[in-house]
């Protein structure tokens, strides 16, 4: 049966021999008809779907009545399988590996990570110009993160190495340095600190942080961000070499300006043809794959022109490295600003806060509690980018991903980055997204890429001696151009205009809040300005929800909206019907009366009867509680009741031990109505015939029938009063059924 784990115990072995003779036992005897056949184990009772209902007989044990507790074995056994399961889940590597397909998969993974560790080499460049680091910094980047996500990580296609949004994080955490070898080494020390931030939020679980940063917030940040590499990466494209280090977008302005005479135009030629072969081949790319997504055949240079198209930036830099080498001079002097000399061979281990720059700032403690929080904003948002994108790629091909595992995985990869001379590492949409399209299937591509990465820093370094600076500035000005989103506060602008309430007037303001601040004083202040502001607008939906007044739509079959935007909705005399459309807690609930009683002594009729819909209050706490039973308490002294209508729930379970039973007073319950379970439509029946009792016109509420015909003519009307009926009948045989103690 499977009940029991395989052991090569002998108390086990002869458990398992005692289990088989009384199944066996079991199986001779005969089972009358109409009986069913039960066999109790340690598990639970187990019923046979191929034999006759129930055994004529007493229950038979598996192990004689000592199955019933685990032995050490058993303890033993379901420990290791827990404590496996929880290694391979902090070490996915562990699980995949064994398992790993060599012969359908490995041909594959080598390829995709070949490819994308070539684009990852030109990309990481521009990447360390826009943080404002030595550009070697950025193969380091692309070296010994990628192998530990591997390691530790859950998406096959998720590419680890630098980012443009985080070099952007990078940058304005390093503008207050103007020495590059400085800044360069206090990268190192941002890795390890924004690491260590995300090792210890993921081991706390704590990914759900990253929801406080709103899409809003993030176009806004993106877009302020952007304009500011627009601005710095002019000093390459124009090749001015001696103008000096500013701080803030209008003090590089005016850096900028100052240097322009001694502007350098064959690199600004060189700059801006350069773009123009960027935006050709992206042409190119997005013309191969519409053709190729249609039916075939194709022609033959359709497909690799597709994969030079992915490779832009690489076939860039050997364009413009070949131009700057032929028509430098003998002497090896360039006729336009080039990269230089840059180390070759692997990065060297040295802890990231032993590096000169680190002890420096740990004895001054210049900006040092700025470095740290701009820390903790770096890990937040290096890890956004990186979740958003792998999560795009698992829904497109089927898989899960562990939002907590991925956030320690890129925190232990800048962890162990940042002792090899690596800045904070992020995951990239395009090389993601082209991670699917070259073929890769498991982790193992991550791999691979320290294998290409090791060998290009250990031959081919010398070749980017020649790479022109206008080259990566040109790759860094087309590429940061997309990421310039003011389509999103056009549509946030366009949005403004639904209600008084203004649409998305509030992420319209989050965007411009983000953008404006990290232009003029830094993305710390841009981002963290942004967040105070939608967690007070949270907090004030909290303790202000929405309140408003009910009317009936007759031209919808009778359905109930909001009066305020539906003018022709329908209310009836004496009846104030509400709808409270957010938690009523401590928070909100002086809101609630407040509302409440506005709406009631504001109406144009006198109001009797208050019904409301609680369908969108899914809590009550004590605060609460204490305020309706105040309320409800001072109207019945003004004669005005109360119906509570779609009450759900542990709400309806509140109001039921609350307020419908009567007091110790021996007073009637301060809701008096005969269910809870009720919509609005037999909620205001109800009101009625209260009314036209109040008014002698009927004799019972629940026996009338409403007599509108012109209402039950209506189509889909609901209200018919019928449920009323049956729950007041159904209660009513319940009361008889006590009192003669049946029930």
């Amino acid at each position: 049966l499977g009940l029991w784990p395989t052991s090569q115990d002998r108390v086990c072995a002869e458990r398992m021999a005692r289990a088989g003779d009384a199944l066996q036992d079991i199986t001779n005897v005969a089972v009358p008809a109409g009986t069913e056949e039960r066999r109790v184990s340690r598990i639970g009772d187990w019923v046979a779907p191929s034999q006759p209902r129930v055994l004529d007989g007493e229950y038979v044990n598996l192990a004689d009545g000592e199955g019933q507790a685990m032995s050490f074995s058993d303890k033993a056994a379901a420990c290791l399988k827990h404590a496996k399961k929880n290694v391979v889940g902090r070490v996915p590597v562990l699980g995949w590996l064994p398992y790993y397909k060599w012969k359908q998969d490995f041909f594959y993974d080598f390829i995709g990570g070949a490819t994308i560790a070539l684009i990852c080499l030109v990309q990481t460049l521009a990447h360390a110009a826009i943080a404002t680091t030595d550009v070697i910094q950025g193969p380091y980047c692309a070296f010994v993160p990628p192998f530990v996500y591997a390691m530790l990580g859950t998406s096959p296609h998720a590419s680890i190495s630098s980012g443009a949004i985080a070099a952007i994080l990078i940058a304005d955490q390093l503008q207050y340095w103007h020495d590059i070898q400085e800044r360069t080494e206090l990268a190192s020390l941002l890795g390890l600190i924004s690491g260590i931030w995300l090792v210890v939020l993921g081991l706390c679980k704590a990914a759900y942080l990253v929801r406080f940063l709103s899409q809003s917030l993030i176009s806004g940040f993106v877009t302020g961000g952007s304009v500011l590499i627009l601005e710095g990466q002019l000093k390459n494209l124009f090749g001015l070499v001696n103008m000096r280090h500013g701080i803030g977008f209008i003090d590089t302005g005016r850096a900028i300006l100052e240097a322009l005479p001694e502007t350098n135009y064959v690199g600004l030629a060189l700059g801006l043809s350069m773009m123009g072969v960027l935006q050709l081949m992206m042409w190119l790319k997005k013309y191969t794959q519409a053709q190729l997504k249609g039916k075939g055949p194709h022609p033959w240079w359709m497909k690799p022109a597709k994969i030079l198209s992915e490779m832009k930036e690489l076939v860039l830099v050997a364009l413009s490295t070949t131009f700057a080498y032929v028509t430098a001079d003998a002497s090896g002097q360039t006729l336009l600003p080039v990269v230089g000399t840059i180390p070759p061979g692997l990065p060297p281990f040295q802890p990231a806060y032993d590096l000169p720059a680190a002890r420096a700032m740990f004895q001054t403690q210049y900006h040092l509690h700025e470095f740290i929080v701009g820390g903790f904003l770096v890990a937040l948002t290096s890890f956004l980018t990186t979740y958003a994108t792998s999560k795009k790629q698992a829904l497109q091909h089927g898989y899960q991903i562990d939002a907590s595992q991925e956030m320690f995985a890129l925190g232990m990869a800048g962890t162990c980055g940042s002792f090899f001379g690596s800045f904070p590492p992020s995951g990239s949409l395009s090389r993601t997204s082209l991670a699917s399209e070259v073929g890769v299937r498991t982790q193992m591509s991550g791999l691979m890429k320290i294998v290409v990465v090791g060998t290009s820093l250990s031959f081919f370094t010398p070749v980017l001696y020649y790479l022109p600076k206008a080259t990566l500035a040109a790759i860094i000005l087309r590429s940061t151009w997309s990421l310039v989103d003011f389509k999103t506060a056009r549509e946030l602008w366009k949005a403004w205009k639904p209600d008084k309430l203004g649409g998305m007037k509030r992420d319209f303001v989050v965007w411009w809040i983000s953008f404006f601040l990290t232009i003029f004083m830094g993305v710390l202040y841009g981002i963290g300005s942004a967040v105070l502001f939608s967690l007070l607008m949270i907090v004030r939906d909290a303790a202000m929800p929405h309140f408003v007044t009910l009317g009936q739509i007759e031209s919808l079959g009778n359905i109930w909206r909001d009066a305020e935007v539906w003018k022709e909705g329908r209310t009836y005399p004496g009846i104030l019907v509400a709808e409270f459309r957010g938690p009523l807690s401590f928070a909100s609930a002086d809101w609630f009366q407040q509302e409440l009683e506005r709406m009631r002594l504001t109406s144009v009729e006198k109001i009797d009867i208050v019904v409301l819909s609680f369908g969108s209050v899914h809590d009550l706490d004590k605060t609460a509680v204490e305020m309706l039973r105040e309320l409800l308490t001072e109207w019945r002294k003004r004669s005005v009741s109360c119906i509570v209508a779609d009450a759900k729930s542990r709400v309806r379970l509140l109001l039921e031990q609350y307020f419908a039973k009567p007091s110790k007073a021996g007073q009637a319950p301060l809701l008096d109505q005969p269910a809870f379970m009720i919509g609005i439509d037999d909620a205001v029946q109800l009101a009625q015939r209260r009314l036209g009792n109040r008014q002698g016109r009927v004799a019972s509420c629940y026996d009338a029938r409403d007599d509108t015909t012109r209402r039950n003519s209506a189509p889909g009307w609901r209200g018919s009063g019928t449920g009323l009926d049956a729950l007041a009948k159904q209660s009513g045989n319940e009361m008889q059924r006590a009192a003669s103690g049946v029930a």
